[in-house]
């Protein structure tokens, strides 16, 4: 699969993703669209394949649960018995948005994002988080499974309209724009935000 250099063009290169105030004025900005918000939410469901095996996407999880495990040979990367908290839940509309820094993009999540099931809705753009994967190139290995943990509680996160019937998962790239530049305060700011969440929903 080959990348489009132009569809990450607008890449914030120098501002520090590690700010704190672009998630806080992600959460703001999901506030004043839809009021009710929820920072650090809990969704209490399994961490094992086999917690989903009467569901219609257990084989796609079981497939892709082992094949993280066949990548470096690590087996046991999963601790948690319920999945870690997500960023933001949207409780007014039912959705999890998720703020991605750049440790999100590592050759364990392409893996995968390469395996996900044609059915199942993205409230981003599978392709380009996979290109991300490839220019990014992120390697955790404190502790050595990490990369494997985090692509499979991602894998979690993203399922969750297979799993919960929630609606499609939104992501945010913490680079895609400088996120602590725009102003809840600002209508044509909330907007601008509001468009870009509809956008990745599929909401018209």
């Amino acid at each position: 699969m080959e990348c489009n250099d132009k569809a990450l063009s607008n890449v914030v290169l120098r501002h520090n993703e590690r700010c704190k105030d672009c998630k806080t004025v992600v959460y703001k900005m999901l506030v004043k669209i839809y009021k009710d918000v929820e920072n650090g939410y809990k969704i209490a469901i399994g961490t094992k394949p086999d917690d989903f095996s009467e569901l219609s996407c257990f084989p796609a999880l079981q497939e892709i649960y082992a094949l993280l495990e066949q990548g470096r040979g690590y087996t046991n990367y999963v601790k948690a018995k319920t999945l870690p908290k997500c960023d933001y839940y949207v409780a007014s509309e039912g959705f999890v948005l998720e703020f991605d820094e750049s440790q999100h993009f590592s050759a364990r999540r392409k893996l995968a994002l390469l395996h996900y099931p044609s059915d199942l809705k993205l409230g981003y753009e599978r392709r380009k988080w996979i290109c991300l994967c490839d220019s990014i190139n992120a390697r955790d290995n404190d502790p050595y499974y990490r990369d494997e943990q985090r692509a499979w509680y991602d894998t979690l996160r993203d399922f969750l309209p297979m799993i919960k019937g929630l609606k499609p998962t939104v992501r945010l790239y913490s680079k895609e724009i400088q996120w602590c530049s725009l102003n809840p305060e600002s209508i044509d700011d909330v907007n601008k935000f509001d468009a870009l969440i509809k956008a990745k929903l599929g909401v018209q």
